[in-house]
């Protein structure tokens, strides 16, 4: 009875340590505003071709507020042959695609190729991308909240709250229809001249551009009812 006791102990520690850590919210995360989870991909994808994307921020003793910290925009699906395929703007920066952008794996450095210490494949690299360095605004703060669970809220402002946001206006509507861009979010290390990427957001916690093609009638039913209940709902909590 005994040895069931303590083994029905362990058990309950377990599932109580799992659980925190599923609903933990991570060091670095982004999201859209209005945006929708995609199970499949474990991404927030964007409802509309203008959109805002959000970096958001819960410093720890390795990642700092003070930190400098990169957002990739990358050309889904793969390319590997420089093209013109239109262009988007990432908070007013007009980025010709492919011709401003550059092929590899992120972080940006002098040598482009893969290597244990970069930004995971993750199904999106090696590719052509565009890389944007910014900081935290130490004023914009909000209550924490895990984007995978909230996919599409956005942060809520709190002047006591612990988490930083930083938010950019993105627009993908002369992008070639066949075409998305995928956002991943990290911080650079500089090791023996090598430039590696440090802390980075799960990559069930990145971000990308809807579908441009039109989308099958059940896909379009399904968007437009998750940004419906969306928006109803934050009259309904606004109200």
């Amino acid at each position: 009875m005994r040895r069931l006791r303590n083994l029905l102990a362990g058990v309950a520690a377990a599932t109580t340590l799992f659980a925190g850590a599923a609903y933990a919210e991570p060091t670095l995360q982004l999201d859209i505003l209005d945006g929708v989870y995609d199970t499949n991909t474990e991404t927030i994808v964007a409802t509309s071709d203008q959109f805002t994307l959000y970096a958001l921020l819960l410093p720890d003793q390795d990642t700092l507020l003070g930190d400098t910290f990169y957002i990739s925009a990358a050309l889904v699906p793969q390319t590997s042959t420089s093209t013109d395929l239109g262009s988007f703007t990432f908070n007013g920066t007009t980025i010709d695609v492919t011709a401003d952008m550059v092929y590899g794996v992120p972080p940006l450095e002098a040598n482009l190729a893969f290597d244990a210490n970069d930004l995971s494949k993750h199904g999106i690299f090696p590719t052509y991308f565009a890389e944007f360095e910014f900081t935290f605004d130490p004023n914009n703060t909000a209550t924490a909240y895990n984007t995978q669970d909230d996919a599409g809220e956005g942060p809520t402002p709190d002047p006591n709250g612990t988490m930083y946001f930083e938010d950019f206006l993105v627009d993908v509507s002369n992008l070639d229809g066949d075409y998305t861009i995928h956002f991943d979010l990290y911080t650079k290390d500089g090791v023996e001249g090598d430039i590696d990427r440090d802390e980075f957001a799960p990559f069930s916690h990145d971000a990308e551009s809807g579908p441009r093609q039109v989308p099958e009638p059940s896909t379009l039913l399904l968007l437009g009812t998750a940004a419906s209940i969306i928006i109803a709902s934050r009259k309904k909590n606004k109200g």
